[in-house]
Parts: structure tokens; sequence; C-alpha cells
């Protein structure tokens, strides 16, 4: 890994009250959750922000970032939710099924995805409705926990450009460092976070990802992989800058067990 030096960024925002940062309406257990989830994490996190700038004060967004470990929807939620919105992820059905945590996600309104079955599209209907309602909605394009060797993105899964395509709601990107030390358990079993020693993780955001030149029919499958590959190819530049490093030039896809170019990279 390449030498790179990284501070806990004081974010100009992160001193305030909560409810001075975040105004937006949330479920009642989502707003008294969210400061304390934050203040659980700092003895463990240290925190590199930027601003986020382009994530809308108000109005829909379709948020996107790059997925290392079962950690990362915690960590995404503090720094979403620390710039001033609600996110709502599309999550693994699986989680519902614990008892304690399945209260903690109908409370909080998340959207489960019943992967692999013929309702597993009925997430995208709910994260529609969300975006009508003007919330952010948080998409992983991978679908799973990077597979790549080395944890760069690899190759999408199509829904994160499938519900672009048909809301016409901006994609807004984002790439993160730091989980895996928390919690390493890509592509293996499922192991409890470790917040101590305190690691640093770090967050890097970017310009809404332009998928116009895809146009908004879902039917038509290449315009559907090829803007899930742009949104792949959106959030790599910004996991270097946050990594501190060079991607590879390839794309790792699992359908193939290797690499691919970059305008493959979907499967």
């Amino acid at each position: 890994m390449a030498n790179h030096v990284h501070t806990d960024v004081k974010h100009p925002t992160r001193s305030a009250p909560f409810k001075r940062i975040n105004t937006e309406e949330a479920p009642v257990t989502y707003t008294r959750a969210a400061p304390v989830l934050h203040r659980l994490l700092t003895p463990g996190c240290k925190r590199d922000w930027d601003g986020f700038p382009a994530l809308p004060k108000t109005g829909p967004a379709i948020v996107v970032a790059n997925h290392l470990t079962s950690f990362d929807a915690v960590l995404i939620a503090d720094y979403i939710l620390y710039h001033g919105r609600y996110p709502y992820f599309l999550a693994k059905s699986s989680l519902w099924h614990v008892p304690a945590l399945r209260r903690l996600l109908l409370a909080i309104d998340q959207i489960p995805v019943l992967r692999g079955t013929n309702q597993a599209s009925d997430a995208l209907v709910e994260a529609r409705h969300k975006l009508e309602d003007g919330k952010v909605v948080f998409v992983f394009p991978e679908g799973t926990t990077s597979r790549d060797p080395l944890l760069w993105p690899f190759s999408a899964k199509t829904g994160a450009a499938r519900l672009a395509m048909e809301t016409g709601v901006p994609v807004i990107p984002f790439g993160h460092w730091g989980a895996s030390t928390i919690c390493p358990d890509n592509a293996g079993p499922q192991k409890w976070p470790k917040l101590l020693p305190r690691h640093w993780v770090c967050f890097r955001s970017g310009e809404p990802i332009d998928l116009s030149t895809y146009g908004t029919d879902t039917s038509d499958r290449d315009a559907v992989r090829a803007a899930s590959a742009a949104i792949i190819a959106g959030i790599v530049p910004l996991v270097e800058q946050a990594r501190g490093e060079e991607a590879p030039k390839m794309r790792w896809n699992p359908k193939a067990g290797g690499y691919v170019p970059p305008e493959q990279a979907c499967w």
C-alpha cells in the first residue's frame, strides 16, 4: 500500500448538536438513534471526512459507494446523517431475520432486498417511493462486499442504474476506506467489528454521475449494463483518493472469475 498520511479531519459541523446539523424529517427512532450511533463510533473511528458538497440539502438523491465489509452501512449512515440527510438503504433481507435488528430496521424504515427471489425487484419499487417522497436512497452498486482480491470496487449489479434510469434522480458517488480494518469479513464468515484500537476511516465524495446518455429504457440491457459500469467508474477515483493509491486498470468480475475491462464491469 502506498504511503499516505491521514488525519482526523474536523469537519465544521461535527461539533454542533445533531439537531442543528440535520433538520430533515424522519421516523422518531431514526432521529434519536443517529446521535447515539455517532457517539458510539467516536472512540473507535478517526473520521477523515470531506464536506460532501454534492449531497442536496433537500429533495431526492441516489447515493452510491464501494462495499468493503458488513460494517460499511453503519459508517456510511453516520457520514450521510452528519451531512444533513437521512439515508434509506437497500439491504439484504436476512438482516430482518435477527429479531432485535428487525425491530430497529422496521422502526427506521429501511428497505429489504429479497435476493434470489421473484420479489427482489420489490425493493426498487419501495426505493422509488422513497425518492418520490424526496428522500435519499443508498445503494451498493456491487450488490455485495467486494470480491476483488485487493478490495477495489468490482463489477456492478444493475439495481442502482435501473433506479436512476427510471427516476432521473441524480446519482451521487463517494468512496471510502478503513472499514476493512474494523471488520475484515470480506467474502468470508461474518465477524464482529473491532473498534479498538482506534481506526482511521476516510470518505471522499464526487460530483453526480451523468447517466443521461444511457436513456430511460431499462429494458435495454446493453444501456443498463453500460450505466452500471459507469457508476463503478465514478466511484473508483474517489476510492483512490481515500486509499491514497492507484486502482488497477481492470475490474474484478465474479462471473468471469477474473479481471475484465472497466466498460464490462457489470455482472
